[in-house]
């Protein structure tokens, strides 16, 4: 885990800087170098801070496939509901579990994906979701923007790509799920409106 943690650590220390030196970013100040690299350890500390947390936490028992599935929408206005799908899956000591509704218009224009994840304190697999959402990143041009944020309370990270009309959203629930809402041609925020008319606090509450 510590080598996890350092690869990590300098990939997101690369992926900072290089963000700061994006003109098309709406905060000017990282224009400068010396803010550029103190927003960077700041950031950095956070994460590291919140991954050691992660790591002292011992794997539980996942909540089963069957419960994360009553979370997904029945269904969406408009469209088609796919069967969806879930499962648990165990390796060796370490168990998640999953659940994905997926929803369409007749046309196939429009389309949402929603994913549920219990990954059960297993550090590994919340590494990519801790950096992310630790990073605090804001950025926005002409072909979209990119941003942390919160849902519900909870810590997020939005996406908005005006070209293909997508929209995605990943949320951090309870320090222990993983919410993505995804939506193609359904206009922006849509993604985060999905998500907030989930029940998120019942399922914060499943995992305690």
């Amino acid at each position: 885990m510590p080598h996890c943690t350092s690869t990590a650590l300098a990939v997101a220390l690369t992926g900072l800087l290089a963000c700061g030196g994006d003109k098309g970013s709406v905060d000017t100040a990282t224009a400068n170098p010396l803010s550029q690299l103190t927003s960077a350890v700041s950031s950095i500390e956070k994460m590291s801070n919140s991954m050691a947390a992660t790591a002292n936490r011992k794997p539980v028992p996942p909540v089963s496939y069957k419960v994360l599935l009553d979370y997904l929408p029945r269904s969406i206005d408009g469209m088609k509901a796919d069967e969806p799908k879930g499962e648990t899956t165990a390796y060796g000591e370490w168990q998640y579990s999953s659940a994905e509704g997926r929803y369409h218009s007749e046309d196939g224009n429009k389309s949402v994906k929603v994913g549920l994840f219990d990954y059960a304190h297993i550090p590994l697999l919340y590494a990519p979701f801790q950096m992310i959402m630790n990073m605090k990143m804001s950025t926005e041009s002409t072909e979209g923007y990119e941003r942390s944020t919160k849902i519900a309370g909870f810590p997020a990270h939005e996406k908005w790509t005006k070209d293909g009309q997508d929209n995605e959203v990943t949320i951090m629930v309870a320090d222990r799920f993983v919410l993505t809402t995804t939506t193609h041609g359904l206009g922006e925020d849509s993604a985060k409106k999905l998500a907030e008319s989930l029940d998120l606090k019942g399922l914060a509450s499943k995992g305690n």
